[in-house]
């Protein structure tokens, strides 16, 4: 085995070794010149990347050009973040100048630092003169202690809290809600304040205070029974007890299983027309709650359909007893006067009908002896009391005709003896014959199978028809149609006049239009007037056939 041997150092060793490994380094880079050139123009790219690798030493211009490389590398990147930095800067000046509630920065003394617009417009002071002042100024009196306190405390444990507080600002106290956060600065305390303006929101606060104030008041002392209820009558509000049941009783119940089976039908029926039509309807049940003797009317308010919750409607509940009993009453009553009117006129027509007999057969009998036992004086006289006696003659036809035409008023026989649409006939002639206008008459039936009550009302109200045109149309032509059906018989009268207006066809006053309404209604039929001013009046009456 060769025994190696450590030999002394020699002088110059050192220096020996570097100048060595510095010549084989050199030869090294002369034979990597060409790859070492092309690496340079990679530098800049190379020096940027985190990753570590071993690489060539370089030569002193090679060495200054990355250097250069780098420092042109850390320009751009530190212009470009002093562009991001400038343009965050810009966006939270806006943000700051332009927000939406007032932002206002304080020392420890509660000195102002800054501040943004709308924080200068809620103290109504420039933003310049603010700047310095005492914040506490504007904290209302009965706020001040409670302000210093959460100061000071926040100076001890610094945090973020909120509160509310009162203003005083431009002679008027403002209802404000304040995020204060403290931090420190430069070791200094800060307080950064966020305050919202409440003033609209406090308005709208009282005024739906007293509205909802006004609401119940007026719901709570109304003196209907006041419901909510869902389209499938679900209750779900309800101001007073109802039916025995307390309010927390019938809250959650059904109202339709107050009611009988047929009103439930009726009253689903309203709710739904109340949720389909936006409109109100009403309904009136009887039996509610098993109580047969009252009557409630059912009133459901129009139903908006709006926001996600589902669509209730407000019904009204009235005790309609009372007035049900006096509408009964009142039209029990309406009942007996239009029977007791339908006996009057069935008492006249039989008293028109005896007088006209009696007239026809006592008076008509008796003139009509006087002028045969005149006749026969004159055939017996001279020629001078003949002629007195002649006019006599006269006079007593004149006077036989006037009876007649009495006794027609009175009761047309042609009525009784041919039938209505004879008779109507007949007036229209004798109508024409007296006031020269113009009658035309249509009929699809000439029998007609009618009672005598019913043919002498409807005769009545056809004479007093051509009476108003008379006295009142100022026409020149009249037309009188009268059709039949299997169970309806149907009468139109209508003038070219002067026409009539709603309010004199709706006057009570008007005794002619009352009265054949009545008689119309008397025997079961419709009586209508369809009339504009200057357009003439149609009257249409129908009428069941008996």
């Amino acid at each position: 085995m060769k025994q190696l041997h450590k030999s002394p150092p020699r002088r110059g060793g050192r220096e020996a070794r570097a100048r060595a490994e510095r010549k084989r380094d050199s030869a090294q880079s002369q034979e990597k010149g060409e790859a070492s050139i092309e690496d340079r123009g990679k530098g800049a790219a190379e020096l940027t990347t985190p990753a570590l690798r071993a690489t060539p030493p370089l030569r002193g211009g090679e060495h200054r050009e990355v250097e250069r490389l780098k420092a042109d590398v850390q320009r751009v990147q530190q212009q470009h973040e002093r562009e991001q930095l400038r343009e965050a800067l810009r966006r939270y000046e806006e943000l700051y100048t332009f927000a939406p509630m007032s932002l206002i920065s304080l020392d420890r003394r509660g000195m102002i630092l800054d501040l943004n617009e709308r924080a200068a417009r809620m103290l109504a002071f420039p933003i310049e003169w603010l700047r310095g002042r005492p914040f506490l100024v504007f904290v209302a009196r009965h706020d001040v202690s409670r302000f210093l306190e959460l100061l000071a405390r926040l100076r001890r444990e610094p945090a973020t809290e909120t509160t509310s507080a009162d203003l005083f600002a431009n002679e008027r106290v403002v209802p404000v809600q304040l995020s204060i956060k403290s931090s420190l600065r430069d070791h200094e305390v800060i307080y950064r304040l966020a305050i919202v303006d409440l003033s609209e929101t406090k308005g709208i606060e009282k005024l739906l205070k007293e509205t909802l104030n006004n609401w119940y008041s007026l719901v709570e002392n109304a003196p209907d029974t006041i419901m909510t209820v869902d389209r499938k009558t679900g209750i779900t509000f309800v101001n007073r007890p109802a039916w025995g049941y307390s309010t927390r009783a019938l809250t959650g119940t059904w109202l339709n299983q107050y009611v009988s089976k047929a009103d439930a039908i009726k009253m689903e029926k309203c709710v739904a027309a109340a949720f389909d039509s936006g409109q109100s309807t009403t309904c009136e049940v009887t039996g509610v709650n098993g109580d047969q003797e009252r009557w409630y009317s059912f009133s459901f308010g129009p139903v908006q359909h709006r926001g996600k919750h589902a669509p209730t409607t407000t019904v009204t509940i009235r005790d309609i007893t009372n007035h049900k009993r006096t509408e009964e009453s009142l039209r029990l009553s309406r009942e007996q006067l239009r029977e007791f009117a339908a006996r009057l006129d069935e008492v006249r027509e039989e008293e028109r009908k005896r007088v006209a007999r009696e007239i026809h057969d006592e008076l008509g009998q008796a003139l009509t002896i006087l002028k045969m036992d005149l006749a026969w004086v004159q055939g017996k006289t001279q020629d001078g009391t003949r002629k007195k006696i002649k006019s006599m003659i006269a006079e007593v036809d004149q006077t036989i005709e006037r009876v007649r035409q009495i006794v027609t008023e009175l009761r047309p026989s042609i009525l009784d003896e041919l039938g209505l649409s004879a008779a109507i006939e007949w007036q229209l002639a004798q109508f024409q014959e007296r006031t020269r206008i113009r009658g035309i008459f249509e009929s699809s039936s000439e029998t007609l199978n009618l009672s005598r009550d019913i043919a002498a009302a409807l005769f009545r109200v056809v004479q007093e028809a051509l009476t108003n045109v008379m006295r009142h149309a100022i026409a020149t032509v009249v037309r009188i149609a009268v059709k039949s059906t299997r169970d309806v018989l149907s009468i139109s009268i209508a003038d070219n006049g002067k026409g009539i207006t709603r309010q004199q066809i709706d006057d009570p006053k008007s005794f002619g239009l009352v009265g054949m309404t009545e008689r119309v209604h008397r025997v079961g039929g419709q009586f209508n007037i369809y009339s504009s001013p200057g357009r003439g009046t149609r009257i249409e009456i129908s009428a069941p056939l008996k």
